[in-house]
């Protein structure tokens, strides 16, 4: 480190004044020597400029900041350690609290997580063994994220064992340095704990840590645990065919509590049972009288002793003495000289004032901008429409004051601001994306109850909470409908590749029934004959009839999915945007492969209707096959069905096709130009990927969930009771 700096060296830049200024005291006691002569005085001595030129530089000088002496402060931040310990067992799913034990836990952990300030905490889940999610640290954000994916699958198997967390606790987590300064918060519905008691007890009473338990769950009734399966469906658990009812073990919960009594750092049990509990506040009613010590950080800063007073001394001494000195005999009028000395004092003394009121204000970063600043553009980015950057603003305004504990009114008017801007966001998403319009609208209730948790009687944000929870029950209602009219559109789809598969079938079968016609010999084909000259069968006038007849009918009914094709598409087509651009049809070529085969079976119809086209017809009626096959593989690449839904007899439509005749593979091999759909299809632009980063997060949040579900499956057959 330097020893001696000055902090606010662009000041220096005010010396250039110094030449000017020379200049005109110079130019000012020339004019005054003048008039003292005409006038029969003597000159007046330069010695007074120089002084006040000489205490103008040390003021100078002292507005730079010099300093010497440096050192660093670490920054430390004073409070206890807060272990915060989660039962995640499926006996922790049981509605009786609401909307289940472990979310009224979750949510009273939350609750603390935004009143905590200076603490430190950590998240350790447990069921049949036990997880570190957290930790200790000052980053309640981070603690919040990984609180989120707290649930019973993030665990190897289940179960409930309070040991193994402790013993995750003790091993990890406590601190020997900061013993007595530690607290263990769990919160359980206390099943399967009670033989492990005196263990846990003597470890918490070894390592002097306070202890708050809090039970969840009903003590007399209980309630049955609720299991959602993959496709959504709730059934509850059973053991030996018999249905699991779990209830809050109140006994070996307060037998805990009494083995750690008599710790110095105290424990306590709240029997929360079904009703709702306010966490933080019971924490501090427990730890209102523990001690307290401070946390080293990583972040530190380099103060330097301040030397400007010394030189604001010395200047001002000069001034004095230049004020004081014996001067020659003065004119009784002001002229110009004596404006300008009397100025150039005027502008030492004020910089003297400016500087003594900068020194005397302590900051440990110049450059650091004020919180006040922060919610003022954060107000005023709210007020212009730009809820998105006052989020930002107000977010950053709360991480600047997070060693300063805010007031009850200003974290209620923060709380207020935010949930006013998430309101905002969601009205803005409402039509497009109703799921993000709810998600936020619910973020705004959360924020509206915590400015009324601050500040009681805050009547703005109470106003607030009934329209909220309405617009959040017409979101989970305009969500409903969608999904019934994905059904339903799913379902309208389903029934079209059903049909199609059916007319194929059909198609297939009118054109095995035809005959191909017969394959002319090497001769014959030298002597110029044709299939035309073969004579024709006995029943030719009534098999054409047929034909043509049941032609017709699969014609009829080709045009009537053609119709349903184009209902659907009209359904599911976006609207045309406002800059009247004409919406791409997402059955595009579907449509068109449709309106082929229609006028493939439409002239097959025909050419059925006299034995010496025949052959005609039987190619158009393998035109209409093969279009209606690539329909169905292009349904099938865009359907959410499973595989073995709208599938099709791949190997009996190959014999078919092999059975073809030569000059129906000659036409086949024609016509690959016109319907294969790899080349059909390049000519048309590709989607643009609508994925967002919320899209991408939970799909990798899903996988790890299923990862998580399928290693505990994996171990869910070592214990006996995994609930």
């Amino acid at each position: 480190m330097t020893p001696f700096i000055f902090q606010s060296p662009w000041i220096l830049c005010l010396l250039l004044l110094l030449f000017p200024m020379a200049w005109l005291l110079h130019r000012a006691r020339k004019r005054r020597n003048i008039v003292h002569a005409q006038m029969g005085g003597t000159a007046r001595s330069s010695t007074h400029d120089w002084l006040r030129l000489a205490a103008f530089v040390l003021l100078i000088i002292a507005l730079a900041r010099p300093g010497i002496q440096p050192h660093r402060e670490s920054i430390s931040k004073t409070g206890r350690d807060v272990i915060f310990v989660l039962d995640v067992s499926q006996s922790m799913l049981a509605e009786d609290a609401y909307p289940s034990r472990l979310e009224a836990a979750k949510n009273g952990i939350r609750d603390a997580l935004d009143r905590f300030r200076t603490e430190r905490v950590a998240l350790v889940i447990y069921a049949g063994s036990a997880n570190i999610l957290c930790p200790l640290t000052h980053d309640y954000d981070f603690a919040h994220y990984m609180l989120d994916q707290a649930n019973p699958r993030a665990v190897d198997f289940g179960g409930t064992t309070l040991l193994s967390a402790m013993e995750k606790c003790v091993d990890n987590l406590l601190i020997e340095s900061r013993t007595g300064m530690q607290d263990v918060v769990v919160l359980t519905d206390g099943e399967e704990h009670g033989e492990h008691n005196p263990k846990i007890a003597e470890q918490l009473l070894e390592h002097q840590v306070g202890l708050l338990l809090v039970g969840l769950g009903d003590p007399v009734s209980g309630s049955r645990i609720p299991i959602i399966d993959e496709e959504g469906a709730t059934s509850y658990l059973k053991h030996e065919d018999q249905f699991v009812t779990t209830r809050l073990n109140d006994q070996g919960l307060l037998e805990l509590s009494r083995l750690t009594a008599r710790s110095e750092a105290g424990s306590k049990y709240i029997p929360a049972a079904t009703s709702a509990f306010n966490l933080p506040d019971l924490y501090y009613q427990v730890a209102s009288d523990k001690p307290v010590a401070s946390t080293e950080a990583a972040d530190s800063y380099v103060v330097y002793r301040e030397i400007a007073f010394g030189f604001i001394a010395i200047a001002l001494a000069l001034l004095l003495i230049a004020e004081r000195t014996p001067r020659s005999e003065q004119t009784s009028h002001p002229t110009a000289a004596s404006v300008a000395t009397n100025a150039a004092t005027t502008v030492a003394i004020l910089l003297g004032l400016l500087v003594s009121s900068t020194s005397l204000q302590h900051r440990v970063s110049a450059a650091e901008p004020s919180p006040t600043i922060h919610f003022a553009d954060a107000l005023l980015l709210q007020n212009n429409g730009q809820p998105g950057e006052a989020i930002d603003a107000y977010n950053m305004f709360e991480t600047e004051q997070g060693r300063v504990s805010l007031s009850p009114p200003q974290l209620a008017t923060l709380r207020y601001n935010q949930g006013l801007c998430y309101l905002a966001m969601a009205d803005a998403q409402a039509e497009a994306e109703p799921r993000s319009a709810m998600s936020l609208a619910m973020t705004a209730q959360r924020h509206f109850l915590e400015a009324c948790q601050s500040l009681p009687g805050f009547q703005q944000a109470a106003q607030n909470l009934d329209p909220t929870a309405q617009l959040i029950m017409e979101y989970s209602a305009r969500i409903e409908q969608e999904e019934e009219e994905d059904k339903k559109r799913q379902q309208q789809m389903q029934d079209l590749v059903e049909r199609l598969q059916e007319l194929e079938q059909a198609q297939t079968e009118l054109r095995d029934q035809v005959p191909s016609p017969p394959r002319l010999t090497a001769a014959q084909r030298r002597l110029g004959k044709t299939n035309s000259a073969t004579e024709a069968p006995d029943n030719a006038d009534t098999e054409s009839k047929r034909f043509s007849q049941e032609q017709g009918q699969l014609q009829l009914e080709g045009r009537a999915i053609l119709i349903e094709m184009q209902t659907i598409d009209q359904a599911i087509t976006p609207p045309m945007n406002d800059d009247s651009t004409k919406p791409v049809s997402l059955l595009q070529e579907p449509l068109r492969l449709m309106n082929e085969v229609v006028a493939a079976q439409t002239i097959a119809a025909t050419r059925l209707k006299q034995w010496n086209t025949w052959h005609d017809g039987r190619e158009q009626q393998q035109v209409a096959i093969v279009k209606i096959q690539e329909i169905l593989e292009l349904l099938a690449s865009d359907s959410d069905q499973d595989g073995d839904e709208g599938d099709w007899d791949e190997e009996d439509d190959y014999e078919s096709m092999m059975e073809a005749s030569d000059s129906e593979q000659a036409m086949m091999s024609s016509m690959q130009g016109q319907g294969d759909f790899a080349s059909g299809s390049s000519m048309q632009s590709l989607p643009v990927p609508n994925y967002s980063v919320e899209d991408i997060l939970m799909e990798e949040e899903g996988s790890l969930q299923f990862r998580q579900q399928q290693r505990a499956k994996s171990n869910e057959g070592k214990v006996e009771k995994n609930w």
